[in-house]
This record gives structure tokens, C-alpha cells and sequence, in this order.
């Protein structure tokens, strides 16, 4: 993949501004996309980047924007909404997926497409935000230098508050109470059915499961 034709769709959200400025800081050139032309656009004239403005509502329009994109970043939540779509106009146009979502329904979604994306030769991994994949490598890497250890209890913490798109998400999960794996088996627990006082270095706080 080359540093010029991959795309950040929802670029003018919380999280989407964020990862536009890092990519320019890094010299990359990502195409900003989303489907409010003025704050696209402002974005693209504050830090020089492509800009395409269309909305994944229409499937044609959708694969067009991305007929010449190797990989989007899918940053426009709620992804319960938004990943859907996205998704069929990736592996309509040939192009590989990831979102930042962290809603279980979005990834078991994701996880139905396997076969079909595969055939395409596609990547589609949803869960490249904090709270999965680089949460995961964490484990792993605690799992490795630990070998030894049988369990692990992996609390975080963030003082920057919650994104207009986080904060959505958490509201409408609210009704579907909370999950954990248990053998392999995804099943239902209460909100915030367990919980603990960790200590992230500034004192102990209350914490729940989520």
C-alpha cells in the first residue's frame, strides 16, 4: 500500500481528527472523507490532504468514493449503524476494512463476512481503537514475559473524558446489559456485574467490568 490511497472515513469526528493529524505529522497522506463537506473540508484545508465527501447510505456513491482506495479507516460511529454499510461498499470496491469500534455485535457482524471477505483477498478487522486490539497485544505481551501466569486482570484508565461517539455507543449498549467469553461462548451478564478498586498510579478508584 502506498502512502497515498487509503482514506479515513468520519475524518472530521473526535477520533477521525485525531488520526488525520498524526498520519500528516507522519508524513502520510490519507484522503479524508465523511459526509459534512465543510467540516471535511476545513480539515483538509487545516492540514493539506484529499478530501471526498459522499455517505455510505448510498452504495453506489459509496463504492465509487472508493474505487481507488486500497484500505479505510472507518472512524464514523455508531459502528451498530455505520459498519454495515461501509463493509459492503469495501468488498464491493476491493478495498480492506478497519474500524475503531468495540461493540461485540459489530465484530460478531464482521466475523459473518470471513468467508466472502477471504474469497476477496481482503482484510477486515474491526477493533483497531484502544480499548481491543491494543489492549489485546498488551496481554499478549504480559502472557510472554509471564509465561507462568494462569490469569490476568487488565484495568484502564483515561482522565481525557469520553468522544461524542463513545459516549452514543455506551447509551445504546446500555439496554443490552454486558458479555463476557466464557468457553469460547459469548453470554450476557449485568451492567457492571463485577468490580474492583485498582490502583492506576494516582491512588485506588472504583472500577466495573465492561
Amino acid at each position: 500500500m502506498t502512502t497515498s490511497n487509503w482514506m479515513i472515513y468520519g475524518a472530521n469526528g473526535y477520533t477521525g481528527h485525531l488520526l488525520a493529524a498524526e498520519a500528516q505529522r507522519q508524513g502520510l497522506t490519507p484522503i479524508l472523507a465523511g459526509r459534512n463537506p465543510a467540516a471535511v473540508h476545513a480539515l483538509g484545508s487545516l492540514l493539506g490532504l484529499e478530501c471526498r465527501i459522499f455517505d455510505i447510505a448510498q452504495p453506489e456513491r459509496a463504492r465509487e468514493a472508493l474505487a481507488d482506495v486500497a484500505l479505510v479507516v472507518h472512524c464514523a460511529g455508531p459502528f451498530s449503524a455505520t459498519s454495515a454499510p461501509m463493509l459492503d461498499a469495501c468488498l464491493a470496491s476491493a478495498t480492506h476494512y478497519v474500524d475503531i469500534t468495540g461493540e461485540i455485535g459489530v465484530f460478531e457482524a464482521a466475523h459473518g463476512r470471513d468467508r466472502q471477505a477471504r474469497e476477496a483477498g481482503l482484510v477486515v478487522c474491526p477493533g483497531v481503537g484502544f480499548d481491543v486490539i491494543p489492549s489485546d497485544c498488551l496481554a499478549a505481551c504480559l502472557h510472554q514475559a509471564l509465561p507462568d501466569a494462569s490469569h490476568l486482570a487488565l484495568g484502564f484508565d483515561s482522565a481525557s473524558g469520553l468522544s461524542p461517539g463513545t459516549a452514543k455507543t455506551l447509551v445504546e449498549g446500555f439496554k443490552f446489559g454486558g458479555k463476557v467469553r466464557r468457553a469460547g461462548i459469548i453470554t450476557d451478564v449485568p451492567l457492571g456485574y463485577r468490580r474492583r478498586r485498582i490502583d492506576f498510579g494516582r491512588g485506588e478508584k472504583s472500577a466495573v467490568s465492561i
